[in-house]
């Protein structure tokens, strides 16, 4: 080997094994958006009691409460909430993520904003066809749900459901 390429095989060394678990949990815990905690609100807890209650009067599973996709989900409606409009952006990583951690066969979700109660948002996506469809899916079995409030108090709603 040439003394060229000996200082470089050296530095790619020093490099690869100062890298560790370790350090990459350490900056994990001081970086205030990465969460792996889900707090749910009443009007989130609404959420799922009127979907799956929906769901049971038309004869279909009720779906579990999915921490990960609900991560997904807020990490969604906090996105929204910064850009200040409703939005699909970004689904296929959430699609993707869900696929990855949990063998997700199948990814949709729902959006909205504005709306104060979790019985206006469920309407409203009751009388919307694809909103309807994602929710009454008889092959579905988890959901994720979050939703937060802007500045201004509009609330913005994001729900993921799975099939897995």
């Amino acid at each position: 080997m040439s003394k060229i390429y000996q200082p470089l095989l050296l530095l790619l060394l020093v490099l690869i094994t100062s890298c560790s678990t370790e350090d990459i949990s350490s900056q994990n815990d001081t970086n205030p958006d990465i969460s792996t905690e889900i707090n749910y609100n009443s009007i989130d807890l609404e959420i799922i009691q009127l979907i799956n209650s929906h769901r049971e009067d038309l004869g279909l599973s009720k779906l579990n409460l999915l921490d990960i996709a609900s991560l997904e989900a807020k990490a969604h409606s906090e996105y929204m909430i910064d850009q200040g409009q409703p939005s699909h952006d970004f689904f296929f990583l959430r699609q993707q993520n869900l696929q990855v951690t949990v063998n997700a066969i199948h990814v949709s979700e729902n959006v909205a904003y504005g709306y104060t109660t979790a019985q206006t948002v469920f309407n409203a996506w009751l009388n919307s066809d694809l909103h309807k469809q994602n929710l009454e899916q008889s092959s579905l079995s988890d959901i994720g749900v979050y939703s937060d409030v802007d500045s201004s108090g509009k609330r913005y709603y994001t729900n993921i459901f799975l099939k897995r």
